[in-house]
């Protein structure tokens, strides 16, 4: 979907499309971001986790999360769906979507860490009132590692720079332990205690480079069977001139502090245009095993 750009606007109904389309792409982990000059290096994590189970006291209501090392060939799924929508001068309602489903394979270990996966793209595309439209990356596979060239093609040679730069978004922690993970503590929590920390590594699972955190909360609001659920609430500013105000739920496993599902909504305004509505969008991102 082309961005219109603010020379070309011509009335709020223009405008109104060109920040409805960035919000959800925006959100989506890989859509509508500046191209990086080249992939990141990882580096290994030097902390190793404690490996065993998580847990929760029947007699507290504590939980205590647990780190289980990946095994070659683990699978499993991300859906992800994100919606913005904003009202026009017209009376109308313009609204953006992103659309992506995809499948991961670990193909090699680093201690507590994946180093080399493989990534495989069902659907991934951008929605504008209801007509969709695929990106560079749907319906292909990619393996993933921690060293250059960081996404090769089927063919075993390196991914094009845009190719590679949202298949990388998806993975910005390969070959080291995800931030979800080292913001948890080894020690127990209790029901109500915070972990801050936690929202801004949420923000990097929905995009570690569109979006920067001005302020964040996450709380332990409860256990669901063997997740543990957080009210989060993040307020961030965008590469693409938005502010957003969303607050949510982030589930977390306790066997493997794997986060598991957010669950997103709120608003976003420009931040240099006063003049336009604040828009509404929703996210939602869930990882199943296979």
């Amino acid at each position: 979907m082309a961005v219109i750009s603010r020379s070309e606007t011509i009335g709020g109904v223009v405008r109104s499309v060109r920040w409805a389309s960035w919000l959800a792409l925006g959100l989506a982990l890989s859509a509508c971001s500046p191209a990086a000059s080249s992939p990141p290096v990882v580096e290994p994590a030097l902390d190793v986790p404690r490996l065993d189970g998580g847990s929760v006291s029947p007699s507290t209501g504590g939980i205590r999360f647990g780190r289980v090392p990946p095994v070659v060939g683990a699978r499993w799924g991300v859906s992800v769906e994100a919606r913005s929508a904003l009202a026009d001068p017209q009376g109308g309602t313009q609204v953006s979507e992103y659309i992506s489903s995809y499948t991961v394979e670990v193909l090699a270990t680093n201690g507590p860490a994946p180093s080399r996966v493989r990534l495989a793209f069902d659907k991934n595309v951008q929605r504008y009132q209801g007509i969709d439209k695929a990106t560079a990356v749907e319906g292909k596979s990619y393996v993933v590692v921690d060293a250059p060239p960081h996404v090769r093609d089927d063919a075993g040679g390196a991914a094009s720079e845009d190719e590679a730069q949202r298949v990388l978004d998806m993975f910005p922690d390969l070959g080291t332990r995800t931030q979800i993970d080292q913001v948890l503590p080894d020690a127990a929590m209790e029901i109500g205690d915070s972990r801050n920390e936690l929202a801004g590594a949420v923000l990097r699972v929905i995009h570690p480079r569109a979006w920067t955190l001005n302020a964040g909360t996450a709380v332990l609001a409860r256990t669901d069977g063997q997740e543990a659920v957080f009210t989060i609430a993040i307020d961030a500013t965008g590469t693409n001139g938005l502010r957003m105000d969303v607050t949510g739920e982030a589930r977390v496993r306790l066997r493997d502090a794997r986060l598991s599902r957010i669950s997103l909504d709120g608003t976003y305004v420009p931040t240099n245009d006063s003049a336009l509505e604040r828009g509404t969008f929703a996210l939602r991102r869930i990882v199943r095993d296979l």
